[in-house]
């Protein structure tokens, strides 16, 4: 049985009291012997690290102007240089402004591995236009290094030439979040942030998409949109008036979720943190619903009132996990072991602003609730279209209480 469209669905969940994440003092006093010294391994980057993943036990490291390969304890393997890059030197004819040198840094944006056609792993950098590098791990006889074998991964693109078609504009100068959900294909879902006054981008240059997915095509030179209904755009009259900033991302089940920081509305300089979720087997984003999440905080102690309970607004890291052997947050979270769960930082944000203060928690989250809320706002059309994305913000009803997978 078909499930219907769920394209436009803002789901309300901090409405609702029952699905306040409490953040509760420990019963009792840390058994940590602060007075240990602990000999760990480490590795000193040249330049601020920004992105981490590893595969097959390598650990691949996105710094500015630097991509690092390291073994597992630390040692470098490879190094490649990704800035700072003459004109000549940037994925396709430049549209970056160059400093008095001639050349500009490169920010590591986003760093992916891909692990179907060969071992890859996709560099996407500030100065690129866009653009994505892949370098080729691994041919299936031996392990390169991550400097061997690595091009501009567009059509008809090399460095100084070309222009990148859209598909091949993956990530925004605003920052990104790029997830690899691959089956029988390698699928590249995208959400690029918004930040006003962060930046133009240069009126020859494609605008990447706000969220999208896209596949590598089998020839390896680049991707393509499934269809024209693969992407959604910030409506005109909010691009580079709208903030919005993508924090995390990640693969659990049968779904696809991002974390954004944005505004309540258009009506508003209020901001909040949401959760987006996304049905990873779709071609096309058919099935997408976020709702509001924060952290609240309450003392157990005193009774319940307005000046007890802290809510923290603004994400500022995340993480997804199992659930290891832990009795007491197995019983807290009423989950099992091996059950997914997402621990998030937040902050508690300065008025009207999505800048962080310094008072901040960390709240974990049952996966299987988060989806067990979409599930009942959903069942009881609670949703109203994202104005962000639909210039609409009635009250539309997707009920999906026929559906039998997945929702």
């Amino acid at each position: 049985m078909n499930l219907l469209p769920l394209r436009a669905a803002i789901l309300l969940w901090a409405l609702s009291p029952s699905v306040q994440n409490h953040c509760d003092k420990s019963s009792e006093t840390s058994k940590l012997n602060l007075s240990v010294t602990y000999e760990l391994p480490t590795f000193t980057a040249d330049f601020p690290i920004q992105n981490m993943v590893t595969l097959d036990d390598i650990i691949y490291v996105g710094a500015v102007n630097r991509i690092y390969a390291l073994a597992p304890n630390l040692t470098k393997l490879s190094e490649y240089h990704t800035g700072p890059l003459l004109a000549s030197e940037v994925c396709g004819l430049t549209q970056t402004r160059m400093g008095s040198t001639g050349r500009v840094d490169n920010h590591n944006i986003a760093l992916v591995v891909e692990n179907i056609y060969d071992r890859g792993l996709y560099s996407c950098g500030s100065a690129d236009n866009g653009v994505c590098r892949r370098h080729v791990l691994d041919e299936g006889y031996s392990l390169k290094g991550v400097d061997e074998d690595v091009y501009c991964f567009a059509d008809k693109v090399m460095p100084g030439e070309g222009h990148p078609i859209d598909p091949d504009v993956v990530v925004s100068p605003s920052g990104s979040q790029v997830l690899n959900v691959e089956s029988n294909v390698i699928t590249f879902f995208v959400g690029n942030s918004e930040i006003p006054n962060a930046g133009s981008i240069s009126s020859n240059a494609s605008r990447p998409h706000t969220i999208s997915q896209r596949k590598m095509k089998t020839s390896q030179n680049g991707f393509t949109f499934f269809s024209n209904l693969s992407y959604m755009d910030l409506i005109p009259s909010l691009q580079g008036n709208y903030y919005l900033r993508y924090v995390y991302s990640f693969h659990s089940g049968h779904f696809t979720y991002f974390l954004t920081v944005q505004q309540v509305s258009k009506d508003t300089q209020a901001y909040h943190t949401r959760i987006v979720r996304m049905c990873s087997s779709d071609l096309m984003i058919r099935r997408y619903v976020e709702m509001p999440l924060e952290c609240i905080s309450t003392d157990k102690r005193r009774r319940r009132s307005t000046k007890d309970v802290k809510v923290f607004n603004i994400l500022q890291a995340a993480h997804v996990t199992k659930v290891g052997n832990d009795a007491e947050l197995q019983s807290q979270l009423k989950v099992e072991e091996g059950e997914d769960v997402l621990f998030a930082a937040f902050a508690q944000g300065k008025p009207d602003s999505p800048e962080p203060t310094p008072n901040s928690a960390v709240c974990v989250m049952s996966l299987k609730h988060i989806n067990n809320m979409f599930k009942m706002y959903m069942q009881r059309c609670n949703t109203i279209d994202p104005y962000h994305f639909t210039g609409s913000d009635k009250t539309s009803c997707y009920n999906v209480v026929r559906a039998r997978r997945g929702w």
